[in-house]
């Protein structure tokens, strides 16, 4: 039988409290784990990504986090799964506030890698290399960790951001990027690469992956959340006011997630749910509402594309905005024009029938597309709308009568 040292003992604790498991007692922010609600019915999806970002907006807010770790701070976290196809990390990005006196917030920044290969899976830091301090001499451990030195006092409102980058080496090995921005009064950082961490695995590709899960029994989630500070920690909020925006990068353009949900899926620590953070997806300006009070574990938002027709003008108006969309118009002469963005204000030139087709991708997958038959007669038409699922399925038929709104090109 083997015989358990109190360090044994310690580390097993450790273990306990710091392993990203999905507690039922969630962060809270913006998710995208691959799901998304249509039609009543979840529809699974999966894509890659070069990049992911969250950006959050503090207004005010008054908080107090308890846990293992001592610390009023709140840890606004960016999450998200890295892999080769073979082997996977979880990396975090994760801001930390502190209240000072007065209304002034202490702002640092850190950043984790976990292998998650498979369950409870140690990193071999030979394998590793960045400017970690945590741990500083062992040959494994269960996770990275780089604490950036700089700490910045600021009153709000602040901007904070965090982003992690995935590319190759010339070498072949996984490289991990992680930046920090901040801005408020008297400072603006712009991004700032803060750690480069190079995993020694010889690879092919090297990507971040949304949908389904990893060996290690983790979601492939992208995630931009509040939580407690850290070691399982659960924030406590009492007033909170701000807004937040994920987006992952495809193809050097960054977009929205086709889908979000307000809870977390990976991370240890969470939100009270009574003292906690509800939000409310801004359909008009593209952004989450952040506010104290109970929070609402859902979807943010269902998508759907609305096509309309006003004075002399096709309007097309996406949810969500800044999503990847393809719009498809297919003009009275049979000539296709195809488009990128969420709001088009697109001119019509003549009378007749015109064929829209407005696609939603997640990464290079198609999910849903809403097509539309729109005829121009000189007076106010009606607009007949076939919404079609990928892959095919029954098509809903439905009467629009036209709306209208936004932005300019020309057919």
């Amino acid at each position: 039988m083997r015989t358990l040292t109190l360090t044994t003992i310690i580390i097993a604790i450790a273990l306990f409290i710091k392993l990203p498991l999905a507690l039922g007692i969630n962060a809270v922010g913006i998710s995208d784990n691959g799901t998304m609600i249509l039609n009543g019915r979840v529809l699974n999806y999966s894509y890659s990504a070069q990049g992911v970002m969250g950006v959050l907006t503090l207004y005010n807010a008054s908080f107090t986090s308890v846990g293992f770790v001592g610390g009023n701070v709140a840890s606004i976290q960016l999450n998200a799964v890295v892999t080769n196809g073979r082997y996977y990390y979880w990396v975090q990005d994760i801001a930390h506030l502190e209240p000072l006196t007065g209304s002034s917030l202490m702002v640092w920044f850190w950043d984790d890698l976990w292998n998650v290969s498979y369950p409870q899976a140690p990193l071999m830091l030979s394998h590793v290399r960045g400017s970690r301090v945590y741990p500083s001499n062992q040959q494994y451990a269960y996770y990275y960790r780089h604490v950036e030195p700089s700490i910045m006092v600021v009153k709000p409102p602040i901007t904070v951001g965090c982003m992690v980058t995935v590319s190759l080496t010339p070498m072949g090995y996984i490289n991990i990027s992680y930046y920090y921005m901040l801005n408020a009064t008297g400072i603006d950082t712009g991004w700032i690469r803060y750690d480069s961490v190079i995993v020694m695995d010889e690879s092919t590709e090297a990507y971040i992956t949304v949908g389904g899960f990893n060996p290690g029994g983790l979601s492939n989630d992208i995630e931009w959340v509040v939580a407690g500070y850290t070691a399982a920690a659960q924030l406590y909020v009492y007033y909170w006011n701000a807004t937040a925006i994920l987006m992952y990068e495809h193809d050097g353009h960054w977009y929205v997630p086709p889908s979000a949900q307000t809870r977390s899926f990976d991370t240890g620590e969470s939100v009270n749910g009574v003292y906690g953070i509800r939000e409310i997806y801004n359909e008009l300006r593209g952004f989450v509402v952040q506010i104290n009070g109970t929070v609402n574990n859902t979807y943010l938002w269902v998508p759907r594309a609305i096509a309309s027709y006003s004075n002399g003008f096709l309007i097309i108006q996406p949810t969500p905005s800044g999503g990847k969309w393809i719009t498809t118009i297919i003009n009275p002469r049979g000539v296709a024009h195809r488009l990128s963005g969420s709001a088009l204000r697109v001119k019509v030139n003549g009378t007749g029938r015109y064929i829209i087709n407005i696609t939603l991708y997640a990464g290079n997958m198609s999910i849903v597309t809403y097509s539309y038959v729109v005829l121009v007669k000189g007076v106010e038409p009606w607009l007949q709308t076939t919404l079609l699922l990928i892959p095919l399925a029954a098509a809903v038929v439905l009467l629009v009568k036209l709306l209208g709104v936004r932005h300019r090109q020309g057919l």
